[in-house]
């Protein structure tokens, strides 16, 4: 057999054919690794904010970082009343393998004798179950910055305009407008997750769960592509090797 009977059509579809599959799990497995990389860099910066000092809100609402993402995760104390009339619900949340709404709800407080509002997501709640109004009066409440959420690839998106009481995503430039009381009130460019607050008692809602610190399954899925465009080859050499045999002349052929 010659080079020329591996240029034939058939063949040259089965190069091409192997060559377009190991370059897209080559891909893949590169863009695992990539995704590796963005996950310990993202949980480098998880425990540093998350294990530094609690602050007062204040130090984190005069002067804003040029990137948010510098303060995501840092706790923070603030004293405020919250105003159910403005809560919003959250849909298609998960938490612990069961389905269930979140409450976003405004806190107001005063800075420097200035007012601002900061929304608070108080927790998680299962489908069926009642969500529990908020304690009246001020309350002090410990939460954990968090930037907008981001609507993903292929889920649903919020109304653009009108006032929202239902949302898919808690995007705080969107509910900013709703949230503002007055045209003197400063909505802060980021929400909080409720950790701890001496007036809240009960069990529900049930706190937003902490944000995960392993690196995920990246690299073992990256490895696996790369296994799999090895069988891909394998596979390649078995056929051109069978073809090979089946080409070369039995004994029978050759008397």
């Amino acid at each position: 057999m010659t080079l020329r009977h591996f240029l034939r059509p058939k063949w040259l579809l089965t190069h091409l054919l192997v060559i377009f599959l190991v370059a897209l799990m080559m891909s893949l497995s590169m863009w695992q690794f990539r995704r590796l990389d963005e996950r310990k860099t993202f949980n480098v910066s998880l425990r540093a904010n998350t294990t530094q000092a609690i602050v007062p809100i204040k130090d984190l609402a005069l002067s804003l970082p040029s990137d948010l993402n510098d303060i995501q995760w840092r706790r923070v104390v603030v004293r405020g009343t919250f105003r159910p009339s403005a809560e919003v619900t959250i849909f298609n949340r998960s938490q612990d393998g069961t389905a269930g709404v979140d409450a976003a709800t405004p806190l107001d407080f005063a800075i420097d004798g200035k007012s601002y509002a900061v929304i608070v997501d108080r927790g998680f709640v299962p489908l069926a179950t009642p969500m529990p109004k908020p304690p009246s009066g001020e309350v002090e409440v410990l939460g954990r910055i968090r930037l907008s959420q981001e609507r993903r690839v292929g889920s649903l998106s919020d109304a653009a305009t009108g006032v929202l009481t239902e949302v898919q995503h808690l995007d705080v430039k969107r509910l900013s407008g709703q949230t503002q009381m007055n045209a003197q009130q400063t909505v802060l460019p980021y929400y909080l997750d409720l950790l701890e607050s001496p007036q809240i008692t009960s069990g529900l809602p049930a706190q937003v769960t902490d944000p995960k610190t392993d690196n995920g399954a990246h690299l073992s899925y990256a490895i696996q592509w790369i296994l799999f465009s090895l069988c891909a080859v394998a596979a390649w050499v078995i056929l051109v090797k069978r073809a090979m045999r089946a080409s070369k002349p039995t004994s029978t052929d050759a008397a």
